[in-house]
């Protein structure tokens, strides 16, 4: 017996794209000091991973966000960003001497965090970003 599939072809491909102004607005929310500036890549629990990210204008300050709050503020200017701008952002605060810590908010929602110092309280350094967020 001769059975026919017809499944339309896996058509996904991994971002790759690093926008300039994006890379930028994810340095800027890294650099502030308020809750929204930890990166959040992956769900734990009921928390949505924070992939948006809102650049600094007029008296607004950078941070991250959630796929939800993103959409429920649009005039924010909230952006959604990849995988490889992630990674370009890491590398660009590294080579401006800042230092990139994973950490665990409430002990369980892992996050980035930059910080001057080459410390953080319960955070392990690290060196470049490998989380998939795309």
């Amino acid at each position: 017996m001769k059975i026919t599939i017809n499944i339309p072809k896996n058509d996904y491909q991994q971002p790759t794209e690093v926008r300039q102004e994006v890379v930028q607005a994810i340095c800027e929310a890294f650099l502030e000091t308020h809750i929204d500036s930890t990166f959040h890549p992956g769900r734990d629990g009921c928390r949505s991973p924070k992939v948006y990210v809102m650049p600094a204008h007029g008296r607004a300050r950078a941070g991250f966000a959630s796929a939800e709050w993103a959409h429920d503020h649009p005039e924010d200017g909230y952006i959604r960003f990849n995988g490889e701008e992630m990674k370009a952002a890491f590398h660009a605060l590294r080579s401006a001497g800042y230092h990139m810590f994973r950490i665990y908010h409430y002990r369980t929602w892992m996050g980035y965090r930059c910080d001057k110092k080459p410390y953080y309280e319960g955070g392990t350094e690290v060196t470049e970003f490998n989380d998939f967020i795309d």
